[in-house]
């Protein structure tokens, strides 16, 4: 049996219809999961689900971009000056698990999402990677701010590839953390900002400044 029916604003109804699916995405397969079971654990009628969301692929594709907006915001406490580059990338991270450890069940979905290994998955909107755009941009832009000088286009190009890739390494070192939550936070976290730091070093032609950020004695 669902629960009762409350009288919720159209906003709050669907921000409770995808907390609801982020859980239930979180604990089954794609495949195993159907509109009428998550409108009935929500207490609501399918054609009020149907009216939020027109097919299932609509709904999971939402509940992706909901929990990487989630994950965004929880991710973006202001930098603490005083630390090098190492210490706030190692603290950026230390903030992503910690989201993991809260919602378990939306981080799974997420990390379906943003996987897509199911081919049914694959052809969800490109917008279901603007999450990892915004993560992606925001560490640009501390880098480029961190490198104190105009960069020619080819150094651009490559710094903002390896931020890409390495934001690829997280997810998924990230992801086998919530495989098997007895990997220690402070191990990966450690592994993820000497791996970003040794990746930027590598790039040919950064700035001096950039390169004293990176360097391992600064760490």
């Amino acid at each position: 049996m669902g629960e009762p029916r409350r009288r919720l604003s159209p906003g709050d109804r669907r921000s409770e219809l995808l907390i609801l699916g982020a859980e239930v995405f979180g604990q089954r397969p794609y495949d195993e999961v159907r509109i009428d079971e998550i409108a009935e654990r929500a207490g609501v009628s399918r054609a009020l689900m149907y009216h939020y969301f027109p097919d299932k692929r609509a709904f999971f594709a939402a509940v992706v971009r909901a929990e990487g907006e989630r994950l965004f915001e929880a991710t973006n406490a202001p930098l603490d000056p005083d630390h090098t580059l190492f210490g706030q990338v190692r603290e950026g991270v230390l903030a992503y698990l910690r989201y993991d450890e809260q919602h378990p069940h939306g981080a799974w979905a997420a990390y379906m999402g943003i996987g897509r290994a199911d081919p049914v998955l694959r052809g969800l909107d490109d917008e279901d990677g603007q999450a990892n755009d915004k993560q992606a941009d925001r560490i640009i832009g501390h880098v480029w701010a961190v490198a104190g000088a105009p960069l020619d286009e080819i150094t651009a190009r490559n710094l903002r590839a390896v931020v890409y890739g390495w934001l690829a390494f997280t997810f998924e070192l990230c992801r086998q953390r919530v495989l098997d939550p007895t990997m220690d936070a402070g191990f990966v976290a450690d592994t993820c900002a000497h791996n970003l730091l040794d990746a930027l070093g590598r790039v040919p032609d950064i700035p001096a400044k950039l390169v004293a950020a990176v360097a391992p004695e600064r760490r």
